[in-house]
């Protein structure tokens, strides 16, 4: 596996190298206006990192930039598909829903709340599960992201809860990007199809418009078999039709002066053959749906004393339904336990940033959540099981203060107080230093503490069959993290990033089963703790080639026993090379991704992993058409992920090697 790898990189050094692209930066002036700087160099910047608009090298944190190019050029078919093939990032799938795992922390039964997902600033996670969804059920369309910011490290100081391990920003494009009507048509795998229709413009007046629907059909697997239900009760442990896969979503956006308006909806169906919970087995009743609808209206000016202020009203509807088939017997007596959860919320987010006596940029701000609704229901033919709807809801405080302490010397600093109902009051800080010796390489040093709190679901559900139970008494869970970060352009064409982290985690919300009666429960467990690195390089060319490769060395364990995290491979090496195959005509992306083995729940060990994808593109043939064509898993690698909790299966089966074809059409 290592010399493919590297032999791959030989391949895409000699096939890439020929032209040059990306420019050292010029000596860094911490004291001078980022938007002026901006104007005048081609740096990558990031908004997310601060809340304002900033160089890469001079923001608070390690971060990544994915764009349309790549996402387009990889072929990448959800969103999961991003974030796996970035450093510290990876993916488990159990036939239902996707989870992310960051720097060693993917536990089971946790529904992505260590993330905080935004879409154009507007946050996404709801407030019945704190979830985001990274899969199909993912609320937009690929096609329609400008760029994805992601933030790693602890960035509660500016977003409060769920922003454990990071924040992830999904820039979306403006009117002016399709400037016209836009169609796509993909087919795949398992009879997928996917179709979306979308309209841009931005007219002379200045307003500005995107609107964007998008559906999808599969039928999933139609056979899958686990050798954990091969009884011919159970029909030999084959799960047949049950893996459908449906969603519909829209995307309006318009914009006008200082004023945007944005509003998504996007509900998905899914079947579920894996049985968890106790379920019947091979029954395409078993189901769930996610729906998830938002309003935001947006302003944002800046004043020509320099002083930038933004401010958001928005609100938020979430619904969950889940049917669980069960068999009351004997004799046989099947009934549909039915889940239907209700979140609505509204709020308002206000903040002002400004430089002063130009060595300073201050920004400060406040945010207010309430929650109208976070209903949980449980019942069957025979009994309400759960009826729950509390009321918690969230203000918070925040400021940060950006100081060019020295022309090379930068030090941010930040805070926020949040206030909840539930379990009261949460203050974090962050503290960076940001050293720049040479114009090439920038040193950074950062601390951070972040916490998340337990969501209404961990407190309040419980049901009458399936063995789970409440429990009002969980605490938030916290992280101070430790990070050392070393950028460095090593020439005109190549850039590389190291990092080495230390992570510490107390009162860790997570599922557990209580010995003396059985039954499912979040509480807050041992201590756990992380040492990590994470190494990358990338290059770019003028003749459009990319090449990135990473390696990620995580160690999570318990605390208190020395055990190594459940679902947390140790060692990580992903590379992507991105060339043309014929000049102005065809291109070709090319993805590794290797991963050594995962512990499961049982304490058993999957295998390691070399996973290979293959995308090509053309853009050539015909006017405004774009054709891609995919092979995923090229050599059908047999590989497993752990199970949760829920699962009869300690180990779950995932996809051997799928195709997909994509033909997009801009009139």
């Amino acid at each position: 596996m290592k010399k493919r790898i590297l032999s791959l990189l030989s391949l895409a050094t000699i096939v890439c190298g020929q032209t040059d692209l990306v420019q050292a930066e010029a000596e860094p002036d911490f004291g001078a206006s980022a938007e002026e700087e901006l104007l005048f160099q081609d740096i990558p910047s990031v908004y997310s990192a601060s809340k304002y608009e900033q160089k890469v090298s001079q923001a608070p944190a390690r971060v990544s930039i994915v764009t349309q190019e790549e996402i387009q050029r990889y072929g990448y078919r959800t969103f999961a598909d991003i974030l796996r093939s970035l450093p510290g990032f990876y993916i488990s799938y159990d036939n239902n829903y996707s989870y992310v795992g960051v720097r060693g922390f993917g536990m089971p039964g946790d529904y992505n709340t260590r993330i905080l997902m935004l879409v154009d600033g507007h946050r996404l996670n709801d407030n019945i599960f704190d979830s985001v969804y990274v899969d199909t059920a993912f609320v937009l369309d690929l096609d329609l992201i400008d760029r994805v910011e992601v933030v790693r490290g602890p960035s509660s100081s500016l977003y409060g809860s769920n922003a454990f391990f990071g924040i992830i920003n999904v820039i979306t494009k403006k009117g002016r990007d399709l400037d016209g009507i836009e169609s796509s048509i993909t087919a795949g795998s398992h009879q997928s199809y996917q179709g979306r229709l979308s309209y841009g413009k931005r007219y002379q007046n200045g307003l500005e418009l995107l609107l964007s629907g998008s559906y999808y059909d599969s039928q999933g697997r139609t056979n899958l078999y686990y050798q954990e239900f091969d009884d011919p009760a159970t029909n030999h442990g084959v799960a047949e039709e049950a893996d459908d896969d449906r969603f519909d979503q829209l995307f309006f956006r318009m914009s006008y002066g200082d004023l945007s308006l944005e509003a998504l909806y996007a509900d998905r169906e899914k079947g579920i053959p894996t049985a968890p919970w106790e379920v019947e087995f091979n029954n395409t009743g078993t189901r769930t749906w996610d729906t998830h609808w938002f309003v935001d209206l947006r302003y944002q000016h800046l004043h020509e004393s320099g002083t930038e202020i933004a401010a958001r009203l928005f609100f938020d509807r979430y619904d969950y339904d889940g049917d669980y088939v069960y068999d009351y017997g004997p004799p046989s007596d099947l009934v549909t336990i039915k889940d239907r959860d209700v979140g609505e919320w509204w709020g308002s987010e206000v903040h002002v940033s400004r430089h002063f006596f130009s060595d300073h940029r201050l920004t400060l701000g406040g945010e207010y959540r309430g929650s109208l609704t976070q209903e949980q229901k449980t019942y069957d033919a025979y009994d309400l099981w759960l009826d729950s709807n509390p009321e918690i809801n969230v203000w918070a405080l925040f400021i940060q203060d950006e100081w060019a302490l020295l022309d090379t010397l930068l030090l941010n600093v930040g805070l926020r107080h949040d206030q909840y109902d539930s379990f009261g009051a949460s203050t974090n800080p962050r503290l960076a230093l940001i050293y720049s010796p040479l114009a090439e390489t920038t040193l950074k040093l950062l601390y951070g503490r972040a916490f998340r709190a337990p969501t209404v679901y961990e407190l309040y559900y419980h049901d009458g069959y399936t063995t789970a139970k409440p429990n009002t008494q969980i605490d938030p869970e916290t992280i101070d993290s430790f990070e050392l970060v070393w950028e460095q352009q090593l020439n005109r064409n190549v850039r590389s990033a190291v990092s080495l982290y230390h992570n510490e985690i107390k009162h860790l919300i997570a599922y557990t089963v209580d010995p003396d009666d059985g039954l499912f429960y979040f509480d807050n467990q041992n201590a756990a703790q992380a040492y990590g690195t994470e190494f990358s390089i990338e290059g770019k060319w003028d003749n459009g080639c990319l090449a990135n490769l990473s390696y990620t060395y995580q160690d999570a364990e318990n605390k208190d026993t020395g055990e190594r995290l459940v679902n947390s491979p140790l060692h990580m090496v992903k590379l992507n090379i991105m060339a043309p195959v014929v000049t102005n005509i065809l291109d070709g992306g090319l993805e590794l991704q290797y991963e050594s083995g995962r512990k499961t729940v049982s304490g058993a060990e999957t295998d390691e992993t070399l996973l290979t994808n293959l995308v090509l593109v053309s853009k050539g043939w015909l006017k405004g058409m774009t054709v891609s064509t995919g092979v995923y898993n090229l050599f059908d690698v047999a590989y497993d992920f752990p199970g949760s909790e829920e699962h009869a299966q300690d180990m779950l089966r995932q996809d051997g090697r799928t195709f997909q074809l994509k033909i997009n059409y801009l009139f």
